[in-house]
């Protein structure tokens, strides 16, 4: 019985090598981390450089955004990019292979930052954008907005995977796949979170007040003499936004007559520029990046 005990320890224990060594060559054990905000929900704390899956690097500056460079450092005119997990870019793609890195290669008189978090909604994109002084002193705003986000709930500190701490946990690959899977399995979706509502009521109000919001915050800015973009991407099972929902969305967004609106469907119409369905390829980054290029020339 001794002997049978020490070889399950012995099996268990070499399990638990492997599977922390194949988890952190997928890129898991050191997650980007996040302070809470009562306003805005969260963002990247400060100051952090990750590899991520499959090599991909991950740089998080002085002032809690996406970018290789330091913003207080720099003299130049800055670009801000404000958003969701599209504009952030994901942790597959290298800061390099972002549309708002290879926007600023390209424009090199310009420094650009990017504001997009995972799991944002239109409210907590605004609320960030109107209450995050430390990118305050951007020239140009440039939103890059998903049909999803109109209707998504205000997304707090709670939301997802995220890691709130800088805390060092025992076999960390293992812990980040854990804390994924329980998050996202939350026993109390079988419980007392399992929803039985039969239809979810007020989503056009809610999609009605995302739009009047987000133009809000743009009046705003402009009225700071800010050059504000609005770019409105598109989903790859939808590319011409013929959804009820969508087409609704798009034309609330159109009924504004906003200076500076633009639509991506002509850029992502091959299903090669994107991952998933909303998020895109390498090819997808590269594609918006030089339609931003090209309207910031023009204008």
């Amino acid at each position: 019985m001794k002997i049978i005990s020490i070889f399950i320890l012995i099996v268990v224990i070499i399990a638990t090598a492997f599977s922390e060594l194949y988890l952190k060559n997928l890129g898991l054990g050191d997650p980007i981390r996040y302070d809470s905000n009562y306003i805005y929900g969260y963002a990247p704390k400060e100051n952090q450089k990750k590899r991520r899956i499959k090599g991909a690097k991950v740089t998080i500056n002085d002032i809690g955004l996406r970018s290789v460079n330091s913003w207080k450092e720099s003299n130049k005119d800055k670009i801000l990019f404000l958003g969701d997990s599209i504009t952030y870019g994901g942790s597959y793609i290298d800061d390099t292979e972002t549309f708002s890195y290879l926007v600023c290669k390209k424009i090199q008189k310009y420094i650009c930052g990017n504001a997009g978090v995972n799991a944002y909604s239109i409210i907590n994109i605004v609320m960030r954008s109107k209450y995050d002084k430390r990118f305050n002193d951007a020239k140009k705003y440039i939103f890059l907005v998903a049909p999803g986000d109109f209707y998504r709930q205000y997304a707090d500190s709670q939301t997802a995977h995220f890691y709130l701490n800088n805390h060092k946990f025992f076999l960390p690959a293992i812990m980040e796949a854990i804390s994924f899977f329980a998050t996202k399995y939350d026993i109390n979706r079988y419980i007392s979170k399992k929803n039985d509502t039969e239809n979810y009521q007020h989503k056009k109000e809610l999609i009605k007040f995302s739009i009047d919001f987000l133009n809000n915050e743009i009046k705003r800015l402009e009225d700071k003499n800010k050059s504000v973009y609005l770019f409105y991407t598109v989903e790859k099972n939808d590319k011409e936004s013929k959804t009820k929902l969508n087409s609704y969305i798009l034309n609330e967004i159109k009924r504004l007559n906003l200076n500076n609106f633009y639509t991506l469907k002509k850029i992502l119409k091959d299903n090669t520029s994107f991952y998933d369905n909303v998020h895109y390829s390498k090819k997808g980054h590269k594609l918006v990046s030089e339609e931003i290029i090209k309207i910031l020339k023009n204008n």
